[in-house]
Parts: structure tokens; sequence; C-alpha cells
């Protein structure tokens, strides 16, 4: 052979020899007990897919030995499906189609509709009430389960009895299952947050049962709306349901049960006695435009504690009014300390009243604690209009000595210009004494001495009183009438002592049946049950 022809036969097999390698390597590859090709399923596997699969078939694995690992490693298209001769703890038959609701195989497990969920509420507390937002949120571990009756169960597998793959009957599951698995499209009613509770992953989780059931759990926080009617604020009690229901189906189709578990001794203070109990038979169904829809869930009963409010809003308003009643016995003559006592209480229980109402929810009307808190400010505006009329009675028209005109003019003739006497001291020119002046008072800079001036005193109006000049603190001499009789002057004194004695014993038994009839109205009957 030339070399020529050497050289063509070697670039021949040398171009050849990839595709022998690859040749050989199809043909010594392992065979997988279904005939697929090991190799050839990881190319068309993506990572995630892979990483499924080995959690899924961790349990597989222990019970029949690490090489079956490796033959349940399956493609996109045919996750957790059953396989020929593979061993299996679950899965689902070939024709599974995620789309197709359970109850349309119901004939498979010898059952008629409705479908029944089962829901479990593991309730760790009650963690916010906002009164102003009308929302409940609460802190629980929600499950819900479902009957899947295409499943393909092998009771013969250990793991339905061995603890380390989960309890009795059931092994657990990632939650990346749920992917390839229908589940139910659910409807919380009333739902302003949903929020799901991560730590390093999200808490969830899924659990097969021998039965066929499937149950998926996840650690929540929810909110939501509850209608409140704060009418009776701070003696409030309130109903706030928790319903979760088919986003879809109707009650013909599907049905529902639940129950929860609550330790109160976990639940943190809160402005509310809290108490849950189970959903009432009249909330089970949800009338929508679009069908009537099966609910379950539970309610949770509030009741605001009261003690805060009666110590720092009742106790005070009650302890001014009675306060106030102190005022009654004072001599109306005492203006500034009666009128300052009044005054003082009227604005204090303003400031309290304008605080109250800042701090309190939006109520349909005038709500509890803004009712008591008008009627103390109206007794105690009672009394200071009480008062008024007091010193309307009392009142005396006193007349100028002079009007302005004659001042004026006596001012500017020099009319009165002092006068020099004996003794070097100067005084006024003493004019005529009237009895007018004699009623209103003759300053004391006036006369020439402190003694009552000698003047002749009119005759009295009154026959039955005598008269003399007496000297008041204000430096005036005035006339005093001493009447012999009653005349309508005493008559009138005696009408504001007896004003005064009335509004006293009125007062207490007014105020206390206001309060009887007040406790006894937003008492509710159910409040026992949170004592």
């Amino acid at each position: 052979m030339s070399r020529k022809g050497k050289m063509n036969l070697t670039f021949v097999l040398g171009s050849a020899a990839p595709i022998l390698l690859i040749f050989l390597s199809l043909v010594v590859a392992p065979v997988s007990s279904d005939g697929g090709l090991y190799s050839a399923q990881l190319a068309t596997s993506s990572p995630r897919d892979q990483d499924i699969d080995l959690v899924h078939d961790r349990s597989t694995t222990a019970s029949y030995g690490p090489n079956l690992n490796e033959a349940t490693v399956l493609d996109t298209n045919s996750v957790c499906r059953c396989k020929v001769n593979t061993p299996y703890v679950w899965c689902l038959p070939a024709d599974y189609n995620q789309e197709k609701h359970p109850f349309s195989y119901f004939y498979m497990v010898n059952r008629s509709l409705p479908w029944d969920y089962e829901f479990r509420f593991v309730i760790e507390e009650i963690s916010n009430i906002n009164d102003k937002a009308q929302t409940m949120s609460v802190s629980m571990y929600f499950a819900v389960s479902w009957l899947e009756p295409r499943l393909q169960i092998n009771e013969s597998a250990v793991e339905w009895y061995e603890d380390r793959t989960g309890p009795q009957d059931q092994v657990n599951e990632s939650p990346e299952s749920l992917k390839y698995i229908w589940y139910p499209e659910l409807e919380i009613y009333g739902l302003e947050l949903f929020g799901r509770q991560r730590v390093l992953k999200e808490m969830s989780g899924v659990r097969i049962r021998k039965n066929k059931t499937i149950n998926y759990e996840l650690g929540v926080r929810i909110t939501i709306s509850c209608r409140m009617n704060f009418d009776d604020y701070p003696l409030d009690a309130h109903t706030c349901q928790f319903q979760v229901g088919s986003y879809y189906d109707t009650f013909e189709t599907v049905t529902c049960n639940s129950h929860f578990i609550y330790d109160a001794e976990r639940q943190r203070s809160l402005q509310h006695f809290i108490q849950i109990e189970d959903l009432p038979t009249r909330y089970g169904l949800v009338n929508l435009p679009s069908g009537k829809y099966a609910a379950c869930g539970f309610q949770v009963r509030l009741q605001r504690k009261q003690m805060q409010y009666i110590v720092q809003v009742y106790l005070p308003t009650s302890l001014f009014v009675i306060v106030s009643w102190v005022s009654f016995l004072i001599k109306p003559e005492v203006v500034p300390g009666r009128m300052a006592l009044l005054v003082t209480l009227f604005l204090v229980l303003i400031n309290i009243f304008n605080s109250v109402r800042e701090q309190a929810p939006i109520s349909s009307r005038l709500n509890a604690v803004d009712l008591y808190l008008v009627v103390c400010i109206f007794l105690v505006f009672g009394a200071l209009l009480e008062y008024a009329v007091i010193l309307l009675l009392l009142k005396k028209r006193r007349k100028p000595r002079r009007t302005i005109d004659e001042g004026l003019k006596n001012l500017f003739n020099g009319e009165a210009q002092p006068l020099e006497t004996g003794n070097g001291r100067r005084q006024r020119k003493r004019e005529p004494v009237s009895e007018d002046d004699l009623e209103n008072g003759i300053p004391l800079e006036d006369l020439d001495h402190s003694s009552p001036p000698d003047l002749p005193l009119p005759q009295p109006k009154n026959r039955n009183s005598h008269q003399k000049m007496k000297l008041n603190p204000a430096g005036y001499y005035t006339l005093e009438h001493t009447f012999k009789n009653e005349d309508m002057s005493a008559h009138k004194q005696a009408l504001c002592d007896n004003i005064d004695a009335w509004t006293m014993w009125l007062s207490p038994p007014i105020f206390l049946a206001f309060n009887l009839v007040y406790w006894i109205t937003y008492r509710h009957v159910d409040t026992v049950e949170f004592l």
C-alpha cells in the first residue's frame, strides 16, 4: 500500500473512533428495570425534578436497598408514576390527570357525592385584635385532608409501620409533591392577610395515609375581617367566625368537617377575654350569588376587659360629680370659691371626654362610655346652672352716685374741689345725702372721721324696719335695714337656701339611679362566662 493510501485509512479510522466509542457506551450502559436508559433519564431530568424524586424515594431506599434509588429516578412527565416491576410505597397511575377532581372517581372507593374535606386547626394564639380596622389575627397550624382514590398503595411496604418515616400508617413527603398531585382550591371568607411562616424553609409538610388520604399542613398567620359593633364600647362583646371552604364546588359536591385544638395557657394577654368554640350551624353554609357553599372553622368570642376603663374613666368621673355636690354647702355669697370649684370640674370632665373619644373606635351612635361622660358633664353643668339662678335672685341693682355727665361737669367746673379744714386736712365739699347714697354706700374718704356720719337718715320705706349706718369692708358706710317681720328680701334669701338644700338632697339619688340603670342595661348575659 502506498504512503498516500495508508494516510487515508488512518484518517478514516480516526474519524470513526468517536462514533464507535459512543456506540459501545450505549451498548454496555446499565439498563433500568423498566427498560429505560439511566443516563438518558438523567439527561432529560432537570435538577429540581431530581431533588423532588430523591426526597420522594428516600423511603423506598430504606426498604429495598440502595440500588433501588437509581431504578426509581423518573423524568418530569412520570414523576410519582407507577412503574412495572418497580417497588413503591405509593404512586400515581400512568393515566393520572392532575386537573380532574378526585370525586370524579368516587366509584373507585364505593362512595357517593358530596365529597368530604377534613380541616384541623391547631391554634397557637389570637395574636392581635384591631378595633379600628375590625380585624383579628390568628397564628395556627392549618391542615386539610382529602381522599384521592386514584392513589396506588403498597400495603406491604414496611414504611407504613416505621416511626422514622412518619406516624403509624402514614409516610412523610416533601411539599413539592403537591406539584404533581391534585389539591383542593380553598377560600377563607373575610380574608385580609395570609402569611406563611418560615424559618429556614417554609413550615409545611405532606403526609400520605394508607387509606389513600392526603394531608397537607402548614404554619400560617391569618388576618380576617370581623364585624364588630361598638355601640356598647367599652362594655362590648363580639363574635368572630373563621370560615373556610371550597372555592369552586358547592355544597352538593363538596362538604367539610373540622375540629380545632387550642391551649389557652399559651395565649398572650390582650385587651379581651377570649373563648374559642365550634362554628355554629348557621355559619356552616355560605350563600353567595354563585351558589351555596359548605364552610367549616371555629368561632371566637371576645369580651373586653373592663377594669382598666373603670379605674381610668368611670371612677374619676363619678368622683368629680360627687365633689360638685360640695358646692351646695358653700354659701352663695362666696362667689369665687363656689364658681371656681364648679368651673374646674366642668372643664376637667370635658377634657376626659375628648381623650376618650380619640381612643374609642367608630360606632353608629353614642357609645356607652360617651353616654356616661355626657350625663356626668350635665350633672356638673346643672350644679353650675343652679348657682347661676341663686346669683340671679340675690342680685342687687346698684345705682351710681352720679351720672357720667354730672361727674364730668363737677370735674371741670371744680365743684368737687377739696376744702381746707382747721386741722390742716383737706376734705371734699359735702353734698346732700340722699337715700340712694345711703343704700349704695358713702366712701369713707368723703367723710372727715371714721365714725358713722351724723347725717339725718331718710324715712324708711318699710314701716316694719329700722335702719342704721354701718361701715362695710370696702370702706363704705351703708344703710342697714333690720326687718321686724318677713318681707320680700328675706323671702329671697330663704328661697336660695331652699334651692341649695333641695338640690343637695336630689342629686345623689338621681346619680345613683342613673348608675343602676346604666350598669344593668350594658351588662351582657354572657359576661359571666369569661370571668
